[in-house]
């Protein structure tokens, strides 16, 4: 069954009016007609099953049947904060996250970030990708995806979090291995494609971040950020069962 989010000011009067993309995407590509049942997300934790009432070339009505009990959110509040990549490879680690079960995704800038153009559109971007695979994936809740940040302004969000680890490829201590279900939130800090430099772990050591590697070899940026997000989701989330 198609999955599709719908904003929560779409529903008015029992009923879910679809306008604009989210018309185009039922109408148009997935070519649903009256009748047609899909399940409907509204990316803050609800899901239903609905149906589609009416059709038109300005708006698709939806009419929710029954609500459903999702079991595919996290225990595990976590934040993965990702410093910049060249092209579409930030791209690739949002919508692989937020399969992973990630609540929050922080893009950032560091000293060995390559800048690129993309302002507001990047961003709107970011969020449609997130959206999709949150579908995809069956969650129930998006993950927020934040403006771009300084490296100043992730260190200053590790008090919010119990755990919080700093991943360099120069650090020799090992990741975190101890699986602790009870760890509620973490907050994982990944590198640009050039790494970190010497003198931004020293700053994250001094901000209460644990430094560790991902083992032996060097990973590319966003394969890194992608092991991470699992690593903190087997020790800390719900993998831990596997």
């Amino acid at each position: 069954m198609h999955r599709v989010r719908v904003a929560k000011e779409a529903v008015v009067a029992g009923r879910i009016r679809l306008r604009g993309a989210e018309l185009r995407h039922l109408r148009d590509v997935l070519r649903l007609r009256a009748g047609a049942r899909v399940e409907i997300f509204d990316g803050e934790g609800s899901s239903w099953i609905a149906e589609v009432a009416a059709s038109s070339a300005r708006a698709v009505e939806l009419s929710p049947i029954r609500p459903l009990a999702r079991r595919t959110e996290s225990t595990l509040s976590l934040t993965l904060a990702v410093a910049l990549a060249r092209g579409a490879k930030l791209d690739w680690v949002i919508e692989k996250t937020t399969e992973l079960g990630v609540s929050r995704i922080v893009p950032f800038v560091s000293e060995r970030t390559v800048p690129e153009r993309g302002g507001g559109a990047r961003l709107q971007r970011w969020r449609r990708i997130a959206d999709a695979a949150a579908a995809q994936s069956g969650r129930t809740v998006c993950p927020a995806i934040d403006d771009v940040r300084t490296f100043a302004e992730v260190l200053a969000l590790r008090p919010g979090h119990e755990r919080a680890v700093f991943f360099w490829e120069e650090e020799a201590s090992a990741a975190p291995c101890e699986r602790d279900p009870a760890t509620r939130s973490a907050l994982l800090v990944t590198g640009a494609e050039g790494g970190f430099s010497a003198a931004e772990s020293s700053a994250a050591r001094e901000a209460g971040f644990t430094l560790a590697g991902l083992g032996p070899r060097i990973l590319r940026a966003e394969t890194a950020a992608v092991v991470a997000a699992a690593l903190a989701q087997l020790l800390w989330g719900d993998l831990a069962a596997c």
